[in-house]
């Protein structure tokens, strides 16, 4: 047994580490970082052309044409790259499973009813089979193939159970699979729950988000809920103890046919088995969604006056304290819906209740615009498509987009923010600003649509999405101007250090 005056030893040298850890750290955050670059967009005014960015302590300090740079700085001289804060994304769907997807493709299955000809569904198999991919040839005892095997979700095996639907031709993502269903289903009603336990900040996506210059992702919870879990902030990059901005965000509430064809056991007539018993989860239609969630808050009340509640839809009992805060204003809430009809019942649900609240993807929202503006509602919107997958495609939903939504909501004074949800490389985030730009914002609106405005709708605009001093340094570096095709990311400083450097590879 080592003595006593040894572990004293032992502890006092531990100390020592401990503390010239930290004084190295806090050396190395006061130590100032010099970037150069040939344009600086600040998004909080004009662009610096031949400019200068000076980061001190993780902060950004100085920007401009004419910064007095310490002579012990650290100088990185870009020379014809272009700076802009780190990209954030307001609405981010994360692959919260342990399994990892690769670099370039989804983790999934192949199924033959995406493909119109033979020839196109063996050239998938083909690439498939070299991603050790899953494919799925409908035998493997799910449910007949009526419909198409594998474009519902089915539990059928481990390797099919869930959905697989594919965003491009061939079956293979660019994005992470949006499709799985991660929400806790005990209940339609969460609001206790917190997005954050299932995120797995080692997942090789987030440096997919860093390649695309997304620095910040709010995580949101998926839509098999009417009223989900709570959100979480999240920096992409950076050492893991400090990667969490915000560890509760918003109640993620869903009105439309997601909850209905999502959540687990919904599986109804005439595409699964037998008419819908006491067995069967609800809610079962769009009545149904509307009726949890306003049992949910009247229930709420009831409580707060100690009155007993009823019923085979009242909430948790746990869930009852997050509910009485949304109704007290202290917990913000964003409501997914994307047709107009379903606009327009988010907003008198939460109108009946006196809630504030951000919208969500609003497919449909140039149709509903007079009615989104009077609310006061601001609107995270996306992604940009001419022909919508997954889950989306499935709800029907989306059959009416048009690409320009984000000009119309310009042009309305609707605050808005775009997202890339699940897509990725070149449908990310940057793309969706680059698609909203050719379709009716200045290059200089699109910026901000991806960087200032969904860092205020977070409640970060003070310290994300500008490069002005005292915010957040973080910051991309692109080889042109961000929202060209051919313009790729360089460098991405998250709160000052360099967390993806692609230099030599460009």
């Amino acid at each position: 047994m080592p003595s006593a005056n040894t572990n004293r030893r032992w502890l006092a040298a531990a100390a020592s580490v401990a503390v010239l850890a930290a004084s190295g750290l806090a050396n190395a955050e006061e130590r100032v970082l010099v970037l150069k670059a040939a344009r600086i967009h600040t998004v909080a005014g004009e662009p610096v052309d031949g400019g200068t960015l000076m980061i001190r302590g993780g902060e950004v300090a100085a920007v401009g044409t004419d910064v007095a740079v310490p002579d012990d700085a650290r100088v990185i001289d870009l020379k014809d790259a272009v700076l802009t804060p780190g990209l954030v994304d307001a609405l981010c769907t994360i692959d919260s499973r342990i399994r990892q997807n690769s670099p370039n493709w989804s983790v999934g299955s192949v199924d033959r009813s995406f493909f119109r000809r033979a020839s196109e569904y063996q050239a998938a198999v083909a690439q498939a089979a070299a991603l050790n991919v899953h494919v799925c040839g409908g035998d493997c005892g799910g449910p007949p193939e009526n419909p198409p095997h594998g474009l519902f979700g089915h539990n059928c095996c481990a390797k099919c159970a869930g959905p697989r639907m594919a965003s491009t031709t061939l079956g293979l993502a660019l994005g992470v699979e949006a499709d799985q269903t991660w929400s806790e289903q005990s209940s339609e009603v969460t609001p206790h729950l917190l997005a954050i336990d299932t995120v797995n900040l080692m997942s090789s996506d987030f440096k997919r988000l860093l390649a695309g210059g997304v620095t910040t992702v709010y995580v949101s919870p998926d839509s098999a809920n009417v009223i989900g879990s709570r959100g979480t902030t999240l920096k992409t990059g950076g050492p893991l103890d400090r990667r969490v901005v915000q560890r509760a965000g918003a109640v993620k509430i869903s009105v439309g046919s997601d909850p209905i064809s999502r959540g687990q056991a919904n599986f109804l007539p005439p595409l699964y088995g037998p008419p819908p018993t006491f067995h069967t989860r609800r809610p079962t239609t769009r009545m149904g969604v509307d009726w949890v969630f306003r049992k949910a808050f009247y229930d709420a009340r009831r409580a707060a006056d100690g009155l007993p509640l009823s019923g085979a839809d009242t909430p948790p009992e746990e869930a009852l304290p997050v509910l009485q805060s949304i109704l007290a204003g202290e917990t913000p809430v964003r409501i997914q819906a994307r047709m107009q009809h379903d606009i327009y019942s988010a907003i008198r649900l939460a109108d009946e209740f006196g809630i504030k609240f951000i919208l969500e993807e609003a497919t449909e929202a140039y149709r509903a615009l007079p009615r989104i503006q009077s609310a006061g509602v601001p609107v995270i919107f996306g992604p940009i498509y001419m022909q919508a997958s997954g889950w989306r495609a499935y709800s029907r939903e989306v059959d009416r987009p048009r690409l320009n939504t984000p000009r119309q909501l310009r042009d309305a004074g609707i605050p808005f923010a775009l997202t890339a949800q699940e897509m990725r490389d070149e449908e990310g985030l940057v793309r969706q600003a680059a698609l909203a730009a050719r379709y009716g914002l200045t290059r200089e609106q699109a910026l901000r649509a991806i960087t200032a405005q969904p860092a205020s709708l977070l409640g970060l605009g003070d310290r994300l999405g500008r490069l002005t001093p005292g915010a957040a340094a973080d910051v991309v570096a692109w080889s042109g101007e961000p929202l060209d095709a051919t313009s790729r990311v360089l460098l991405v400083l998250i709160d000052g250090a360099v967390v993806y450097d692609a230099r030599e590879r460009n």
